[in-house]
């Protein structure tokens, strides 16, 4: 991101050739820094991989396996962000580590922090667990007014836990918690060929995996600095 910043501005540079003595307003988009409660985590982190992992079975139409699948390579995207690091999806790490079983006991085990860094040269890693799910069914919905509709609903609660791991330090920073999303069954007829349940349940994931990734991996932010532009 650095990089394209910095071209960037060479172009709006050398379009502004030929004003001796001149100052130009250029504007450009700068990387943005983690949150400061984040950086001793990323000390030194060049090669980051992120790994989705739950225990809880598939039940009825909801494939688990699937939904994770889709987060990992939803937050791959998201770390994106994050000027000069490499991102290893999790595809990659299984297919690379095939003997090894992704759990929250296994990840923090000497033998596969080592295999992580000799084997695929990580310095991090971010590790979601998906530790609880309920979902339940509800004749009525709450309307936009306060009161409730007859409408039948899906009440979903997760306990979501994120981690990121320093694999040079061995330094842990987690977080974690309950969340809760309800949509309406209609949406299931709204919405297309998706499973109504898969969709609740990605935007239940992933309204706390977007507070982490606006600390850890923040967009660029738009930028306008003065240059003297008198060609000596």
């Amino acid at each position: 991101m650095i990089r394209v910043a910095f071209i960037a501005l060479l172009i709006g540079l050398s379009g502004c050739g030929g004003r001796g003595g001149s100052f130009e307003k250029v504007k450009f988009r700068a990387p943005s820094q983690a949150d400061p409660a984040l950086s001793p985590f990323l000390k030194e982190v060049d090669h980051i991989g992120v790994i989705c992992v739950t225990d809880i079975e598939p039940f009825r139409e909801l494939d688990i396996e699937k939904v994770m699948a889709r987060l990992s390579n939803a937050i791959a995207r998201g770390l994106s962000n994050m000027p000069e690091t490499t991102i290893v999806p999790q595809d990659e790490i299984t297919w690379q580590l095939k003997d090894i079983h992704f759990d929250s006991t296994s990840v923090y085990e000497d033998t596969v922090r080592a295999a992580l860094k000799e084997k695929l040269k990580l310095d991090a890693l971010v590790f979601v667990e998906l530790k609880h799910l309920q979902a339940r069914m509800m004749p009525m919905s709450p309307n936009p007014y306060g009161g409730m509709s007859a409408n039948a609903g899906m009440d979903l609660t997760i306990d979501l836990k994120v981690s990121l791991l320093n694999l040079n330090t061995n330094q842990i920073w987690q977080q974690g918690g309950q969340q809760r999303n309800y949509q309406p069954v209609q949406l299931q007829l709204l919405g297309g060929g998706n499973n109504q349940s898969e969709r609740q349940l990605l935007l239940a994931l992933a309204r706390p995996l977007q507070r982490f990734l606006f600390r850890i991996s923040p967009p660029p932010r738009p930028q306008t600095r003065h240059f003297e532009l008198s060609g000596d």
